[in-house]
């Protein structure tokens, strides 16, 4: 099986400017496993890559079949403009965000005329912005005008989908805290039957927003009851954890299973976990499913472990879509 790598999570330019590093990474990742079916490529705002796109467009294969999430743009802008997001009640932030969305537009455009093929095949949003503050909040009402504007625009044949974060609830802890699934669900199902729109799941904000795994197979449940379900990542958590913290979005790595060499003990993505996810859903009813994944601590981690953290985590997918 093929997989999407979000191996920016993975790489050592999250944290450093070596460009040597950052190609001996790739190389060695690339080299090292045959599953890649794309990359999950984070788009910034402006760029793909800290090293310019350029950089990125000649590390990539031409012919593979890439993810482009605008959701750390999204969450990059919010700091400065807690406005800012394209479910946004607030007018001016929410054209501030669909004009991040119109740039990422003309990267697909020209990342697809560098490949020759349409390379990209979806493109993840973020409902953004978070808990009320200064009078500001997402709206299931900004989010559908948003995308009545985005969807106009040509995406080469890329699906959009929202990348469901946790949602805000008021007095308790969340990571995102962005609008819920059900209202990002009404607003899609409402556009979907004319427009290529979807969703995608990530497994730890699932289960970050529910402080519990079977918030992942409740939400997988409530995708697929709208046929909605478009792509599915892989990406880890714990309840407690002195490196990757309390239920945090921080993209833990898997957690010991069949022996590998690379895991993290108190990941919340057991093979059990795993297996209960890939059993709920239906993987080759998925557009693409993927992994996503940090080693902590950034700076002493060598590209043996980077890599190594994708690839046992692929050999553990491996295994138990199989035997499923």
């Amino acid at each position: 099986m093929k997989y999407i790598i979000g191996a920016y999570a993975t790489a050592p330019s999250l944290r450093t400017d070596d460009k040597e590093a950052e190609l001996e990474f790739f190389k060695l990742l690339i080299e090292s496993i045959t599953d890649i079916r794309g990359l999950e490529i984070p788009f910034w705002g402006q760029n793909v890559h800290k090293f310019g796109n350029d950089f990125l467009f000649n590390i990539l294969n031409p012919d593979w079949e890439n993810v482009l999430t605008c959701v750390p743009g999204s969450v990059m802008s919010l700091p400065n403009n807690p406005k800012f997001g394209l479910a946004s009640n607030d007018e001016e932030g929410r054209k501030l965000a669909v004009a991040l969305h119109k740039r990422s537009n003309v990267f697909v455009h020209q990342i697809n005329k560098f490949t020759k093929h349409k390379s990209i095949i979806a493109v993840h949003l973020a409902s953004a912005p978070s808990i009320p503050k200064q009078g500001v909040f997402s709206s299931p009402e900004a989010l559908y005008k948003s995308l009545q504007e985005l969807t106009s625009w040509d995406w080469m044949g890329a699906k959009l989908n929202i990348e469901h974060c946790d949602e805000t609830i008021i007095g308790k802890p969340f990571e995102k805290g962005f609008l819920s699934l059900i209202d990002e669900i009404e607003v899609i199902d409402s556009l979907s039957k004319e427009k290529k729109i979807g969703i995608t799941l990530n497994w730890a904000r699932s289960a970050i927003e529910g402080k519990n795994p079977n918030k992942v197979l409740d939400h997988i449940k409530m995708s697929k009851e709208r046929n909605l379900l478009s792509g599915f990542i892989f990406s880890g958590t714990a309840s407690n954890d002195e490196q990757y913290g309390s239920w945090k979005d921080n993209h833990m790595p898997f957690a010991n299973s069949f022996g590998v060499k690379f895991y993290e003990e108190n990941s919340l993505l057991t093979e059990l976990n795993i297996r209960n996810t890939i059993t709920e859903l239906n993987v080759k009813s998925l557009d693409y499913i993927g992994i996503k994944l940090l080693s902590i601590p950034v700076e002493n981690s060598d590209k043996e472990r980077r890599v190594g953290l994708n690839k046992d985590a692929l050999e553990v997918l491996n295994k138990i879509i199989k035997n499923n």
